[in-house]
């Protein structure tokens, strides 16, 4: 016979004891949850294994295991001799959608661009609010960076133009514009390969006067400046898209 506190008559076998999570279980939640609100970002390249280890304070069979789970689940790809990096968790779910769409011709270019010309006025006038000053110092970093390949002649950097633009997408403070933002770029990858082709000087010149704007409008909290100066700038860039596409740049 077991005896119970008083008042309490009978207890639902619906409780189970509690269990310590393994530690590769903790590192699974650990990374989900960097890639999920957008402090690790698409693409991004995690440390390396041994950086890991010691920056997390576990063992590298533990890290192995819980990289490969991260893999299968969607959240990270691992490349040999590469490394290891984040995949867009929209990926599965929001990607093969929008290719099939693309390919059965119901929807095209000018459809897709339109989705992020939504997507990024809205990032515009929230990153003017609530960004931080490590995004400020990574969009100017990324700013930097064009500007240094216009004055060289070089071929324009266009990984570092989108990687500018996913970073205002993420001072938005909504991780999924970062994630959705992402798959657009990757559903159009060969039109950015084009177009960085065709850029020339007096066009990367324009686009880095855009980008600038861009900048310190949201360095100084002007939202409404912000949104006006993104759209200037991807209005801009859809009418040189269908110049290009006319000409058979499709």
């Amino acid at each position: 016979m077991s005896f119970l506190p008083c008042g309490v008559y009978e207890v639902k076998s619906i409780y189970r004891p509690i269990r310590r999570r393994k530690v590769t279980e903790e590192i699974v939640i650990q990374v989900k949850t960097l890639i999920k609100d957008g402090t690790l970002q698409p693409g991004e390249k995690l440390p390396s294994e041994r950086m890991l280890c010691g920056l997390l304070g576990v063992g590298r069979s533990s890290l192995r295991e819980a990289l490969n789970i991260l893999a299968a689940l969607g959240f990270l790809e691992i490349k040999n001799r590469r490394g290891i990096f984040v995949h867009s968790v929209g990926s599965p779910l929001l990607y093969d959608p929008l290719v099939q769409t693309l390919r059965e011709g119901k929807a095209g270019l000018g459809d897709l661009y339109g989705v992020r010309k939504d997507i990024e006025l809205g990032s515009a006038y929230l990153a003017a609010k609530l960004r931080s000053k490590e995004e400020l110092v990574r969009l100017k970093e990324f700013l930097e960076r064009m500007e240094t390949a216009a004055q060289n002649g070089s071929r324009w950097p266009m990984r570092d133009d989108l990687d500018y633009h996913l970073v205002v997408a993420q001072a938005s403070g909504n991780p999924l514009r970062l994630h959705i933002l992402k798959n657009i770029f990757d559903l159009a990858g060969e039109f950015f390969r084009i177009s960085a082709e065709k850029i020339t000087a007096i066009w990367s010149a324009t686009v880095i006067e855009q980008h600038r704007k861009v900048f310190h409008a949201i360095e100084c909290g002007d939202q409404e400046g912000a949104r006006a100066q993104m759209e200037e700038h991807l209005s801009w860039g859809e009418e040189k898209w269908r110049a290009l596409s006319k000409d058979g740049g499709k």
